[in-house]
This record gives C-alpha cells, structure tokens and sequence, in this order.
C-alpha cells in the first residue's frame, strides 16, 4: 500500500496484512495497528487498519 511521509512526501510503500475489513458483527476492538520507518528521511509512521 503506497502512502506518503508527511516530513518529506516521498512515497513509502507498506505491507498491511490482509483482513476481514469493517464487518457489522466484528466486535469494536477490531482496529489494528503496525509500524514503518520512511527510507528517504528515516521517519517513523504508524499505520492503522481493520
């Protein structure tokens, strides 16, 4: 998944494991989380996804 580093707009390409997405009777807790570090200025982004 392609997004963009908010201190140098360059574009960091991240690995988001697949998932069920948003399904009605999920419990609410569902949302996860993971962690990249940005090759062109080294910062750090966290990511969050269901």
């Amino acid at each position: 998944m392609p997004i963009g580093c908010p201190e140098c707009d360059a574009t960091i390409t991240a690995a988001v494991p697949p998932g069920p997405g948003l399904v009605a009777d999920r419990e609410p807790t569902r949302l996860r989380g993971t962690e990249t570090t940005c090759r062109n200025c080294g910062h750090e982004l966290e990511l969050y996804f269901y």
